[in-house]
Parts: structure tokens; C-alpha cells; sequence
């Protein structure tokens, strides 16, 4: 009897496998917490991007004739650059159609280039999502999904003289 209480007691004392155990009830943490991260980082780099470039379309228009520079703008928005070929885009899935440009004043006195969060009227009808790349919500087993409007807006003086 002695023998199989000490046996007994030795056996309950060991932690042989609870590193293992332990290991198996983080990992899962873990990796959400590595997607969450890697998510919300691409969507600010996307979000930065875009703002980015957004300003550098509403620079342009601040220093080019308003309504003849309109396509050049969008394609600097989408695409960096004044002329826009397919797959070029800055990030993946916007297009022209995601970029409003428009003015105030009788006589022009600022331009505004922006994406805008929700659908308008006119030119301006598509609203632009962050694209995940992890489903978060079916690694929590909810319906969840992170996909957030990106809605940069700029607004600039118009300098050129009419």
C-alpha cells in the first residue's frame, strides 16, 4: 500500500505533457491574434496609400485646368500615375469609379478628390471596402467580417488663374 501512495503521489507531482497542454490551449489565441494584427496593419497601409494619393490627385487639379484634368486626377489617385493600365492599381480592387472629384465656387476655389464611404448620386456611386485577407469571423465561428470603407478625402485651392 505504501509503495502505491508513493507511486500515486510521484505520478500527480510529475508535469510531464503540461507545457504540451498549455501550448495547445494558446496556439489557437495566438494565431487570431497574428491575423487580427496582420489585418488591421494592411488596412491602414491601404488606407495610408490611398490618402497618399488622393492628395497627390487634388495637388494636381489645384495646379492643372480643373475640368480637362479630371481623367489624369482619377488615374493618379488609382494608379500613381497620369496614365492607368489594368493591374497597375495602388490597391487592389479600387478604380476610377471609387474616386469623386469635384468643385466649389462659380469661379473654381478648391478641388476635392476623395473616395467616398457610402454610395451618392452621379459619378461618385461606388464606395470603396478594405478586402481581408484572413475571415476572422470563420476562425471565430461568427459571422464576423472586417471589411471597413476606406475614405480618404482631400480638399485644395484652385490657383490656377481662368
Amino acid at each position: 500500500m505504501k509503495t502505491l501512495l508513493r507511486k500515486l503521489t510521484c505520478f500527480i507531482r510529475h508535469e510531464r505533457g503540461a507545457a504540451m497542454a498549455e501550448l495547445a490551449i494558446l496556439v489557437p489565441i495566438l494565431v487570431l491574434l497574428l491575423g487580427a494584427v496582420a489585418e488591421f496593419g494592411r488596412y491602414f497601409q491601404q488606407y495610408n496609400t490611398l490618402a497618399k494619393s488622393t492628395r497627390t490627385a487634388a495637388r494636381y487639379l489645384s495646379n492643372h485646368s480643373f475640368p480637362d484634368n479630371q481623367e489624369a486626377a482619377q488615374n493618379l489617385a488609382v494608379c500613381g500615375k497620369l496614365t492607368c493600365a489594368g493591374g497597375d492599381e495602388l490597391v487592389p480592387g479600387i478604380s476610377s469609379a471609387n474616386v469623386c472629384i469635384s468643385s466649389t465656387g462659380t469661379p473654381i476655389e478648391t478641388v476635392t478628390v476623395s473616395i467616398p464611404r457610402t454610395g451618392g448620386g452621379g459619378a461618385c456611386a461606388q464606395p470603396f471596402n478594405y478586402q481581408p485577407i484572413f475571415n476572422l469571423g470563420a476562425l471565430l465561428g461568427t459571422g464576423f467580417t472586417f471589411a471597413p470603407p476606406i475614405s480618404p478625402s482631400v480638399t485644395m485651392y484652385y490657383m490656377v488663374q481662368q
